[in-house]
């Protein structure tokens, strides 16, 4: 059986405003992750502060300590960049397989590993994920993505925890070797397969991309502020309230997830409470 990895990156603590919110909102991927119909599979955490999820017990779980200074990340995130190269080496190193770069906020769909197994076969590069849904944390409204009127393109493109690369450490051809290296961001992997002439498989599952946590990097730094305060509240306006059936689709209780929430902001406007 190929292996599979979800590799996750964390922003280092003193860059965080809250490393308690950082913590809960990794609580809530890594219990999406551990609720796979598949349950063969590694996660590993990059980062500079081991956080206290990782210290449960479950073996799956392992920690990769970022060994250069903390610096300021910066409008293009480098310091998540540089943890997902060592991430990808570290899979390479260790006889490759499927590895999936998850934002250390989103959720992902129960089938998942499964899917990208049936799907990732020996004549694709990898898979990605073409629809899925958008939830902003403090109000808990969501939507689906694509949408008319928030987001009409696919899923892949405005979220990055939608690829999935088969790494082949014996392979002399780069891109099958390491289709990260060559396929790059999430966005443009159709078009850059295309020029390549290599398939990508489409993974029949959705991604949940949160925002408004306070703590998105693409909520905070970078050109596009006014772009994402405006999707922001395209969500809110044209989205629903989350239920116990979507969450669940992720592998949570929707009590959990509004518990959460409220505990971080409790001043805000949601139309559930």
């Amino acid at each position: 059986m190929v292996p599979f990895t979800f590799g996750i990156a964390l922003v280092p603590r003193r860059l965080a405003r809250d490393w308690g919110l950082i913590e809960a909102l990794l609580d809530l991927t890594l219990g999406s992750v551990l609720a796979q119909t598949d349950p063969d599979f590694r996660v590993i955490l990059a980062g500079h502060d081991r956080p206290r999820t990782v210290m449960d017990g479950d073996p799956r779980l392992t920690f990769l300590e970022a060994d250069w200074p903390v610096a300021d990340t910066g409008p293009h995130n480098d310091d998540s960049g540089r943890k997902k190269h060592a991430l990808n080496d570290r899979v390479l190193t260790r006889g490759g397989g499927l590895l999936m770069l998850l934002d250390a906020d989103d959720w992902v769909d129960r089938r998942l590993v499964a899917a990208a197994r049936a799907g990732i076969g020996p004549d694709v590069v990898g898979g990605l994920i073409e629809a899925g849904c958008v939830t902003d944390f403090q109000s808990l409204r969501t939507a689906p993505l694509p949408h008319p009127d928030i987001f009409a393109d696919a899923f892949h493109r405005v979220c990055g925890s939608s690829t999935v690369a088969l790494l082949r450490p014996g392979e002399t051809d780069a891109l099958r070797r390491d289709p990260f290296s060559v396929l790059r961001s999430h966005h443009r992997w159709v078009e850059v397969a295309r020029e390549h002439g290599v398939r990508l498989a489409r993974l029949p599952v959705s991604g949940n991309y949160l925002v408004n946590t306070s703590e998105n990097h693409s909520d905070l730094h970078g050109p596009h502020l006014a772009w994402r305060q405006a999707f922001i509240a395209a969500v809110d306006r044209n989205g629903r309230d989350l239920d116990g059936v979507l969450a669940a689709r992720f592998g949570l209780d929707l009590a959990g997830v509004r518990s959460a929430s409220r505990r971080f902001f409790p001043n805000a406007s949601r139309r559930w409470d």
